[in-house]
């Protein structure tokens, strides 16, 4: 009787794991963009991150750094015609967390719109953040993807938002000598780009604050994968 009692045990376990499997992990989207920046020195949680987005589709405009007055959002120009500046879509890494934004007012006070977090955050070093973006959540269907996008990864020490400011930046970096390089990255396919690859080489040196001095960086784009 008590080994029959222990086989109705055992098969009523059975049966409930049959009725109750363990749910597989949800699976990335099939369309991403991971990006990959790596620093002089450790990366500082009081410092701001960004990687600035230009969908329009216009190789020549980009997103460029806010380095003279007026400041407007205080790191970058999300619209200027004369230095064809353009930033419509942006990751924000601060106090190690980040967030997706998309500028919806091109016109101070450059009013955003808030996305929600990247797929992924990671500091796969202590001087290196790696940011994994859907890119369907910068492009809802149905919607298509467009067909290259430009970046620029500016790092600033402070925000500043005071037009009547012109005390010149020194807490910066981005791409270039100057920080006024950006790059056309294709989403057409699954590729990997990397520092130096058709570009301006991004070395060390070119920033007064370590933590800010962008000295590497990889975009590697997945497409239906």
């Amino acid at each position: 009787m008590v080994r029959f009692r222990w086989l109705i045990g055992i098969l009523a376990f059975l049966v409930g794991c049959a009725k109750f499997p363990e749910q597989p992990p949800t699976p990335f989207p099939r369309d991403r963009m991971i990006v990959t920046l790596t620093y002089a020195a450790a990366v500082r949680p009081d410092f701001f991150y960004y990687i600035a987005i230009d969908s329009d589709g216009d190789m020549r405009t980009g997103p460029l750094p806010a380095l003279t007055r007026p400041w407007g959002n205080g790191w970058g120009v999300p619209f200027d015609a004369t230095l064809g500046s353009r930033i419509d879509l942006f990751v924000e890494v601060f106090r190690q967390s980040a967030q997706v934004f998309r500028i919806q007012v091109f016109q101070p006070p450059f009013t955003t719109q808030p996305l929600g977090p990247p797929l992924d955050l990671s500091f796969t070093q202590p001087n290196q953040i790696r940011v994994t973006l859907d890119l369907r959540q910068l492009f809802p269907p149905p919607d298509p993807l467009p067909e290259r996008v430009e970046l620029n990864f500016i790092s600033v020490s402070e925000l500043k938002t005071n037009p009547y400011d012109n005390t010149p930046r020194t807490g910066f970096d981005a791409l270039g000598p100057t920080g006024n390089d950006f790059i056309s990255i294709p989403l057409t396919s699954t590729q990997t780009f990397r520092n130096g690859q058709g570009w301006v080489l991004e070395t060390s040196g070119d920033a007064q604050i370590d933590a800010l001095d962008l000295t590497d960086w990889e975009v590697r784009i997945v497409r239906g994968e």
